[in-house]
């Protein structure tokens, strides 16, 4: 088995969007705007707005042609938690000049520069998405 993708739930497509295309420094390779946008990065990373399945099944008769019926049940009991429900680890050639082109990119607070060694010794800093996903950035590091 391989991991294919990791998908983030989020709010506000556009706004999520722009953020991670500023922080990736890339576009996003595919895009439905108001439920999927999709970026390779390593590997997949996605972003889906469930919001979007919900208004469909709410406001569209013909809910067959875009999902099965256990589908339909599981969304109709199901509760959306948005952020802090996973970290996503990014590791960069030189975390210096990383760290400094985030920081001018102003996405939201950036900690300082954080060395942990636990179960190896490396240096990074976070920053949290707009829903509040937490982000990593990891890379070599020179005082």
């Amino acid at each position: 088995m391989q991991l294919g993708c990791t998908y983030l739930i989020v709010k506000d497509m556009k706004r999520s969007i722009a953020f991670y295309e500023a922080l990736l420094n890339m576009k996003a390779d595919s895009r439905k705007i108001e439920r999927w946008a999709q970026f390779t990065c390593g590997n997949t990373l996605a972003l889906w707005n469930p919001e979007y399945d919900k208004e469909l099944i709410r406001d569209n008769s013909d809910v067959s042609a875009h999902f099965n019926e256990e589908y339909l049940k599981y969304k109709s009991g199901n509760l959306t938690i948005y952020g802090n429900n996973v970290i996503l680890n990014f590791n960069v050639a030189d975390l210096n000049a990383e760290y400094e082109r985030v920081k001018s990119l102003e996405l939201g607070t950036v900690t300082e520069i954080f060395f942990i060694n636990i179960v190896c010794p490396y240096y990074c800093f976070m920053l949290e998405d707009p829903d509040g996903n937490l982000i990593e950035i990891t890379g070599h590091y020179q005082k």
